[in-house]
């Protein structure tokens, strides 16, 4: 600025319809930084009305999400808001982190509380079926290397809580409820009133504020043949719902998943999801039959149940079923496809799976079935020209109706173990990198990505990356390699716009808070 009288002028001193113009063309960050410039910057850049004309440029930021942007708002605590805002995307579109929190897991594995449902070792999205992570020419050349699949994890993340098994108790009272439940935000720890005396967990998910446990008796209750026993499945439902500054978590039913029960290996396998009202599990069984022909194929179900009803009632402590209450009083079945339903619908999987996700939809009472499979000969040897074929199924589970199906229906990751079931779509294929697994916060416009740089020489050794990517048109930062060593231990990232959580191999849940 020229001089003036004797001064120069400041930003500050602009006129204010002037002032605004240069304030429209600075990044939240700037602003917080012309905060430190002298006190008269900070008098100008610290004003209420200046803050919330900022914010409005950040309207996904969840904190501007909960409040009315409205400077005479005397209950909104702006300047809080705007240091919280500013320092995240400062540090989500620098890719640098603020905090580091690592929480151990009990070795439930060890202990016999954690028997995860087998992955699938043959799947149509890598190419042949085979399940490998290395170049066609190194896998060849040690054909007695064992296929690698990430290990199933224990743990669920939704919407800023956390379920796992933490390696000290909870609830001391209760030494046998092991899970608890994790705001991340305060790492405040809650107990979950799960007992699992005489159990092993399967698989656990928390989504719409319902908590869903897969688990087993430990004990086989009877013989499926000669060779093989079975174990009784159950699912058991809670409701998460928070009071006042704490969560609380009460059961809410319990029901039987099988009918007959499952043998616990890694060949008879399941694969679930479910909101606040309905269940749907899919079953994937090895077909036991002594002859020959089309009854060598795997036998399949997918069965639908209405949980929207709590009951007290729980089946495993009655194995007569006397006391079983009246239908449609607590869980019910709502809906069961055989092998021939899936068939005429184009789901069922055969011996060639290509299953990646199963979706259920309360509001219009449908299924959704999502399929990725290698397109044969697209870069078998050459990485930069992998191609997948993705496939979407939707077709009622209640009433009658037409199915709807679309074919090359975006991208999706292949197939890496069950948490690559959890991927939310890819924004495209990318040469020269491998996707495991994306996470995306729809309303603050942010995605997480997991991916591996996918190389064909021989000595160049291939790496994880965490990328983070802002807005729709925004660019792909990536994470410190330290970093993303802790988190990417598992295959498996969760998180928003907060923070990205992962596993690290040394059996800790590690939060990366931006």
């Amino acid at each position: 600025m020229g001089p003036t009288d004797g001064h120069r002028i400041s930003l500050p001193d602009l006129p204010e319809d002037i002032f605004l113009l240069v304030l429209a063309e600075l990044d939240i960050w700037d602003v917080a930084s012309c905060q430190r410039v002298s006190k008269l910057w900070r008098a100008a850049f610290l004003n209420d009305g200046h803050l919330c004309i900022m914010l409005k440029q950040y309207p996904g930021a969840r904190e501007v999400r909960e409040v009315h942007l409205t400077p005479g708002a005397s209950d909104v605590n702006w300047k809080k808001i705007f240091r919280t805002v500013a320092t995240r995307y400062d540090n989500l579109t620098h890719g640098t982190v603020r905090k580091v929190t690592r929480y151990p897991l009990a070795p439930c594995e060890q202990t016999g509380d954690w028997f995860p449902v087998g992955q699938w070792d043959y799947h149509e999205s890598q190419p042949g079926g085979r399940l490998y992570y290395e170049s066609a020419a190194t896998h060849l050349s040690r054909l007695g290397a064992k296929p690698y699949l990430f290990r199933p994890t224990m743990w669920s993340y939704d919407d800023g809580l956390l379920v796992y098994a933490p390696a000290e108790p909870v609830d001391r009272d209760h030494p046998r409820h092991i899970l608890a439940l994790l705001d991340v935000r305060t790492a405040v720890h809650y107990p979950i009133p799960f007992d699992v005396s005489g159990k092993f967990i399967r698989n656990l998910r928390l989504r719409h504020c319902t908590l869903v446990v897969e688990w087993a008796e430990k004990d086989p209750f009877h013989n499926l043949n000669a060779m093989e026993q079975v174990n009784r499945h159950f699912a058991s439902c809670f409701d998460v719902s928070r009071q006042g500054t704490t969560w609380d978590t009460v059961f809410r039913s319990e029901w039987k998943i099988h009918f007959l029960g499952l043998p616990p290996n890694q060949h008879d396998r399941f694969f679930s999801t479910h909101d606040a009202t309905h269940y749907a599990v899919y079953f994937w069984q090895p077909n036991r039959s002594m002859y020959t022909g089309d009854e060598e194929m795997p036998i399949e179900s997918l069965c639908v149940w209405n949980i929207s009803t709590p009951s007290s009632y729980q089946p495993s402590t009655d194995p007569s079923g006397k006391d079983r209450p009246a239908d449609n009083q607590g869980p019910h079945t709502v809906a069961r496809f055989s092998f021939h339903a899936m068939d005429s619908m184009g789901v069922r999987q055969h011996a060639s799976v290509s299953l990646m996700s199963l979706h259920v939809d309360s509001a219009s009472l449908s299924l959704t079935v999502r399929e990725n499979v290698c397109v044969a000969g697209q870069g078998y040897f050459d990485p930069a020209e992998r191609l997948w074929c993705a496939k979407t199924t939707t077709f009622p589970f209640l009433g009658q109706g037409p199915h709807l199906r679309r074919e090359w229906d975006g991208n999706l990751p292949p197939y890496r173990g069950h948490c690559s079931m959890e991927s939310a779509e890819l924004e495209e294929i990318e040469g020269w990198f491998s996707p495991i697994m994306d996470v995306v916060d729809a309303d603050a416009h942010v995605r997480l990505s997991l991916v591996e740089t996918c190389f064909t020489g021989q000595s160049m050794d291939n790496r994880m990356v965490v990328r983070v990517k802002t807005g729709f048109l925004g660019d792909w930062v990536s994470l410190e390699d330290s970093i993303v060593r802790e988190i990417s231990g598992m295959g498996r990232i969760a998180g928003d716009e907060r923070w990205v959580i992962g596993q690290s191999e040394r059996q800790e849940i590690v939060v990366v808070e931006f």
